[in-house]
């Protein structure tokens, strides 16, 4: 049994595809499902929305995390895993635009993601998922973290350029 963290993010946009394809997991595992507009009720516990501290708290004691393909897998990647990640469909009427189906695909061929086009598949992918996530940080470090003072520099720079 796996600790699966579910999250949608924090937009206006329901994602009940994700939500309602959570429901098998939640009898084979410890589900929380974070939903925020969604309109479907999973069964397992859930909130619409949660602190970032808590959200914070519950990507690093899961051991899976689903998640819209929007800034959290960032989040779950700088916490040395890899998260599963489902693209907001723009025809589906989950996003605007397509921008997470586009940032997906760049992310499942260079990036440390395993990315789910069809929900249905979810099961599997979290049985899966313990041997896949090993294989993905051996294989795609990522690079270190920005340090702040060479990009406020950079930054400085750029700006420099700009007003003259």
């Amino acid at each position: 049994m796996a600790r699966v963290l579910v999250t949608v993010g924090m937009g206006p946009w329901p994602f009940d595809r994700l939500v309602a394809a959570v429901a098998p997991l939640c009898a084979a595992h410890e589900v929380f499902v974070q939903t925020g507009t969604s309109t479907v009720t999973p069964p397992c516990p859930y909130a619409a929305f949660l602190p970032l501290d808590d959200l914070r708290e519950r990507l690093a004691a899961a051991d899976v995390v689903i998640t819209h393909a929007g800034n959290t897998v960032r989040l779950v990647q700088r916490l040395g895993r890899v998260p599963v990640a489902v693209a907001r469909e723009a025809a589906r009427g989950e996003m605007g635009n397509d921008h997470q189906v586009a940032y997906l695909r760049e992310e499942e061929r260079s990036g440390r993601v395993v990315a789910v086009w069809d929900v249905a598949d979810l099961p599997a992918v979290v049985a899966a998922h313990p041997e896949r996530q090993r294989r993905l940080v051996a294989e795609r470090p990522l690079p270190g973290a920005v340090d702040g003072e060479r990009l406020a520099d950079t930054l400085d720079a750029l700006c420099a350029r700009l007003v003259r």
